[in-house]
């Protein structure tokens, strides 16, 4: 099972997710862990940005392209979108998580019957 390169942090570890789908800005980011974590984590707008900046230094975001954006308030926000060396790492920290996932859980279940 692949570990990525450095540690990724729980909130970098979602903005990856949530870009899968496709590219958003920083506010649709911070809909998106919102809605698919139930409220349980909401990202800080400062907190966010920074975790935003150090994605694109790492190569794991980019900037995406907005020209399709029609409203003008749009045209101004940063979309970012996941790399093709972003979804390797997401998809290197899942299987990390999911292993020490199973490596912990499991035993506590076999002990428990």
């Amino acid at each position: 099972m692949a570990k990525s390169a450095q540690p990724m942090k729980p909130v970098e570890f979602l903005v990856l997710a949530v870009l899968q789908d496709e590219p958003l800005h920083g506010y649709g980011i911070v809909k998106q862990i919102d809605a698919r974590t139930d409220g349980r984590v909401v990202p800080r707008p400062g907190d966010l940005y920074r975790v935003l900046y150090r994605l694109t230094q790492r190569g794991l975001l980019a900037v995406a392209d907005r020209h399709a954006a029609s409203d003008l308030n749009d045209q101004r926000r940063t979309y970012y979108s996941i790399t093709a060396q972003g979804r390797d790492a997401l998809t290197a920290e899942a299987e990390f998580l999911a292993g020490i996932a199973a490596q912990v859980i499991e035993p506590a279940f076999r002990n428990a019957t």
